[in-house]
């Protein structure tokens, strides 16, 4: 059985005993912790029954490190505690802790749970900064930070150097105590688990399937559409997180800002144009467009590009144009319509632009770590720039997928409505129809690269109107996007954005087709 471990680090006199004996006071009374110091400050940690110490010199720590592992894991083995707790030193790169605790002896017993960065205001404003390669590094392997204010915590400036060296760090304070209780005992299933997890639900798949089908509810079919949705939006979301943890490593923090021009207008033609350029569906440009607001695009242009890059990249016109045969009006219209409501959305953030919608002060950075958070000594800069990369794109799979699989269950649960929805929707007003189709688009949250399609598909009993308000609409906005930016945004951020996209998409596309529709016959 592994022993869970939280690591807590940070500079001398950061309050790393301090947070000790404050869990231990008010969290972890019923647990026997073990409590392995690296350094030792001014305040000692408190006398109790519970509590089982270790102390390691700094010395001792630089010269004999694997003896200090063989000596932890033999206390362990013969005391078996509840919890470890690891005050590492401040001065000492993250990289030889991992070594010591991910090693293939130690990992079998070890379990490190989480890992929590220590600092003051002061801390965070100068010494951290002075401190160099080692706390960057600490920074960068941390789960989230505890900032210990020494006067009123001014939140957005002072987070801005942690979240530069690790964009995925949850950032708490004195003022979020509950909150940072809620993270410490909220774990993800070990790797370890995952064969059970996977088990147990082929086995309730299994019985759901027979029970179900007794009563006539097509359970397979439902299975069928749900994996054929994912397999479709997975690449696609790969591919953006990919792209977002490759702003964030190789990307400067102010490149991108320099290259967005200032000016309002010149900045939506930025976006057009980075859109278009970027072959991405609607699954990959949300972790994209969270890329940009963190860099500090404006958030007109960053809106912008979010909801026209679905719509015009080259890989959605190539399946329109399959879809429909080489109708080039049917391409043209949906492009033209999709820039203009895309555009028209962004400029709508020029009034009353939103302060805090990012979720966890996930701020704009200014000023970073550089190189401090990579690895030291002979390594390869640039494998190790990859590697980190790679890193932070698992972690934003999986942190965005589980909204994804979300949003593709609710939506494959309204399959059997389309049949009967569009069949009532044919005889209708036009503006009925195309509300119709808006809220088809809204339910089935198919990915971009797919839904020309099923809107082909669906011709026979509509006109065009509706169905080019299907193909602007559901790139933009649907269940699976909107679950995605609860992901990263405040909820009013994101029920604005959605009703904005609902109004403007709706009012353009009518009054397209008061216009006659442009004259498309498909």
């Amino acid at each position: 059985m592994r022993t869970p471990a939280w690591v807590i680090t940070g500079l001398l006199d950061s309050g790393k005993t301090t947070l000790i004996n404050k869990l231990m006071e008010e969290e972890l009374q019923e647990l026997n912790v073990l409590v392995i110091q690296f350094e030792s400050g001014e305040e000692a940690l408190r006398n109790d029954r519970q509590i089982q110490k270790l102390v390691f010199s700094k010395s001792r720590l630089e010269q004999l490190p694997m003896s200090i592992t063989d000596r932890i894991l033999e206390y362990l083995e013969q005391h078996n505690p509840d919890l470890m707790l690891v005050e590492w030193n401040g001065m000492e790169h993250f990289h030889k802790l991992e070594e010591m605790l991910l090693q293939f002896s130690a990992a079998p017993m070890v379990s490190v749970e989480k890992v929590i960065y220590m600092a003051d205001e002061t801390g965070l404003q100068y010494r951290i900064p002075d401190a160099g390669a080692a706390a960057f590094s600490q920074i960068a392997g941390s789960d989230c930070a505890y900032i210990r204010a020494t006067k009123h915590l001014h939140g957005k400036t002072d987070a801005r150097l942690l979240y530069n060296c690790n964009p995925d760090i949850r950032v708490f304070s004195e003022r979020k105590w509950e909150r940072f209780i809620r993270e410490m005992f909220h774990f993800n299933a070990q790797p370890g688990h995952w064969f059970l997890i996977v088990l147990t639900a082929a086995l309730a798949y299994l019985f759901a399937f027979n029970l179900l089908g007794d009563f006539g509810v097509p359970v397979g079919r439902y299975a069928s559409i749900f994996l054929g949705v994912f397999l479709q939006a997975a690449p696609f979301l790969a591919i953006g997180v990919l792209l977002s943890s490759a702003i964030q490593v190789y990307i400067p923090p102010d490149w991108i800002q320099r290259r967005f021009p200032e000016k309002v207008l010149t900045g939506q033609l930025f976006a057009i144009l980075a859109g278009f350029c970027l072959p991405v569906c609607d699954c990959a440009s949300i972790p994209v467009f969270k890329s940009l607001v963190k860099k500090g695009v404006p958030l007109p242009a960053a809106v912008t590009f979010m909801l026209v890059s679905p719509v015009i990249n080259p890989v959605v016109i190539l399946s329109t144009w399959y879809a429909f045969n080489g109708n080039y009006r049917m391409i043209a219209v949906r492009c033209g319509l999709g820039i203009l409501c895309a555009v028209i959305c962004g400029l709508t953030y020029l009034i009353r632009t939103p302060g805090d919608y990012l979720l966890e002060e996930a701020v704009p950075v200014q000023s970073g770590c550089g190189d401090y958070s990579l690895p030291t000594g002979n390594e390869n800069t640039r494998a190790a720039r990859f590697s980190m990369m790679i890193r932070h794109a698992q972690n934003e799979f999986f942190a965005v997928g589980k909204y994804l699989l979300t949003g593709i269950f609710v939506s494959t649960l309204f399959q059997d409505l389309i049949p009967s929805a569009v069949l009532a929707g044919s005889g209708s007003a036009p503006w009925k129809a195309l509300l119709l189709m808006m809220g088809l688009a809204f339910i089935l949250s198919l990915c971009s690269s797919s839904d020309a399609v099923v809107a082909r598909s669906m011709a026979g009993s509509l006109p065009a109107g509706p169905l080019i308000g299907f193909l602007v609409f559901g790139p933009m906005m649907d269940i699976k996007n909107a679950a995605m930016l609860l992901s990263g945004f405040r909820s009013k951020f994101v029920v604005r954005l959605a009703v904005t996209v609902f109004l403007v998409c709706f009012i353009v596309v009518a009054l397209f087709m008061l216009c006659g529709s442009g004259g498309i016959w498909i």
